[in-house]
């Protein structure tokens, strides 16, 4: 018992921790997915006005693992439309920081490797999580991207 407990207390601790990155992974994968897609499906009347609803609502989706005060949360949203020529059907984006600053952009999170001529919304998220094993310790960053067709009627 007194060479077995150890063992058993740390692959217990270990099987916690992962569940718990785990979990939070699947929220960071629900809130990318939902969020790109209700932007998808949301008419562009003004590009600033989107933009903060559909981060607001990205951070929502994720049920608590983007909320304030989560370590290195990072969102960053996009109409992504290269060949748009009015202001609200041309490229625009906005970072969430982990302080709850924000910052504008006129380029894509990422590249997605879609056509120049397609209306897109992109969705990056992120976290830190923190996985532990009694005796070992690190942070792990945790992060989804998403891109969805834009659908709306202009």
């Amino acid at each position: 018992m007194a060479l077995a407990l150890p063992i058993l207390v740390m692959l217990l601790v270990g099987i916690v921790s992962a569940g718990i990155a785990y979990n939070h992974q699947l929220a960071l994968t629900h809130a990318a997915r939902e969020g790109g897609r209700y932007g998808a499906t949301l008419p562009v009347e003004s590009m600033s006005d989107w933009l903060d609803i559909v981060v607001a609502q990205t951070v929502q989706d994720a049920t608590g693992a983007l909320d304030d005060g989560v370590p290195g949360r990072y969102v960053c949203v996009a109409f992504v439309h290269p060949a748009g020529i009015s202001a609200n059907d041309s490229t625009a984006s906005r970072e969430l920081m982990a302080d709850g600053s924000t910052s504008d952009g006129s380029a894509p999170c990422f590249a997605d490797g879609r056509p120049d001529d397609e209306r897109r919304v992109q969705v990056v998220v992120e976290r830190e999580s923190d996985f532990s094993v009694v005796f070992f310790s690190t942070t792990l960053t945790l992060d989804e991207k998403a891109v969805s067709k834009f659908e709306a009627a202009q």
